[in-house]
């Protein structure tokens, strides 16, 4: 998949993780807005065609509460990283340098990491 796939409920989630599969998704929960989301953006959307073979997701926290509220979202833009629907990484902020660096080297351990940078 080029380009990013933009979740429309809540029920349309999962099922879109699971067709990852072992491929990298990364997701992206943004508001509307949202000034870091805005500024973000285009950088996410040109990774989505740099890395194809890596799955980008985007939720909306207003449009698919459900699965804001399950994945603990607190703030956006908040990326989470998932490989066969287990998360292994998050990062949270605006800053597009490290948003690469945790595409290109997403953590395969539990996902305690974390950088913020510009959230709301």
């Amino acid at each position: 998949m080029v380009g990013v796939k933009v979740i429309g409920s809540d029920p349309d989630f999962q099922p879109e993780l699971a067709a990852a599969g072992s491929r990298l998704a990364v997701v992206k929960f943004t508001m509307a807005g949202c000034r870091p989301c805005i500024r973000i953006a285009p950088a996410f959307n040109m990774f989505s065609n740099k890395y194809p073979q890596v799955v980008f997701l985007e939720v909306d926290v207003h449009v698919c509460q459900g699965t804001a509220a399950a994945n603990n979202i607190s703030a956006t833009p908040t990326f989470l990283f998932f490989r066969n629907r287990v998360r292994v990484d998050q990062y949270q902020g605006a800053d597009a340098a490290g948003l690469e660096e945790k595409i290109k080297h997403p953590d395969e351990e539990p996902y305690f990491t974390s950088r913020s940078v510009g959230s709301c």
